[in-house]
This record gives C-alpha cells, structure tokens and sequence, in this order.
C-alpha cells in the first residue's frame, strides 16, 4: 500500500473570520474528509494542536495508486478551509497496516534505537509510524523530531484548530 503523510499550519486569518463563516468552512472539509473515509484505502487525521509548532493537522492516507493522492488534494484544493491551511511537509512511502484510533508518531527518517514497547510499528521503506498511548510517543517524538498527533475524526480534527 502506498502512504502519503501530508501536515498542514492553519494560518492566523482564519481565526480573524466570523464564528459563522469559520463553521461553515470546517463542515464543508470534513464533509470531504468523511467522503474520502468511505472509499478505498484509508484517511486518518490526527490534531497536533498543542504538540507542535510546525503544524496543527497530519493526515495519513493509504491507497493503492497515486493517483489516490492526486484526487484528494484536488478535491481539498476547491474547498475554501485549504486557502487558510499552509502544507508544511508531505512524505510519501510505501507500507503495509492501517491506523487505529490513539496517538500517532511520525519519525520521517527513521528511528534510532528500536521501538517501545506496547506500541504498534508501521514501518515504510524510509519512514516510521509508532501509534499507541502517549507516555511511550511523547518522549521519543520529542528526543528524535518525530511528529506527535492525536487521532480525531475529520470534525474533530478541525475543530481544533
């Protein structure tokens, strides 16, 4: 299965919006995102809010063609939330397992050392997803640089931001 790993900023102008218009922005994307859960593959998003200063939202999808990735972003391209929302960084690999609910922890090049225990590995062929409680992910994501996420669904995820 193919991975794509995209992480997004929410910009400060859309907290400068009107309560209204912000609410209307959220449930148009994570009406997409639900879409996109239903299909083939698999999306995951996990809120970074409070954990990182680089981004605020990671969404993890899984698909059998490329072109998966494509028509993802290009659907969120024509929703008016993603002029607000900044990419950070994109990795793109290929693995093999699904996400569960918990926390997420993204090491893009690897981990020195091996795994805690009580976690489950997604291991790609150049990057590592841990996914598990906290306590373990929290002190390795801080010592290696690894990205730190909460999974949330698509309405919760944005609502968080």
């Amino acid at each position: 299965m193919l991975w794509a790993f995209s992480l997004f900023r929410l910009l400060p102008e859309f907290r400068r919006l009107e309560a209204e218009v912000q609410e209307h922005l959220k449930e148009e994307l994570s009406g997409l995102f639900a879409r996109w859960q239903a299909k083939g593959g698999f999306l995951a998003l996990y809120s970074l809010v409070g954990l990182s200063a680089e981004a605020d939202l990671l969404l993890w999808q899984g698909a059998a063609d490329l072109r998966a990735f494509q028509a993802l972003r290009r659907e969120m391209h024509r929703t008016r939330l993603l002029g607000y929302l900044e990419p950070v960084a994109l990795y793109l690999d290929r693995g093999e397992g699904e996400p569960g609910p918990g926390f997420l922890a993204l090491f893009p090049f690897g981990l020195e050392g091996d795994p805690p225990e009580g976690v489950r590995v997604f291991r790609g062929e150049n990057l590592l997803a841990l996914e598990g409680p906290p306590e373990p992910l929290f002190p390795l994501a801080l010592r290696q640089g690894g990205h730190l996420g909460a999974y949330r669904t698509p309405r919760e995820a944005l609502d968080e931001l």
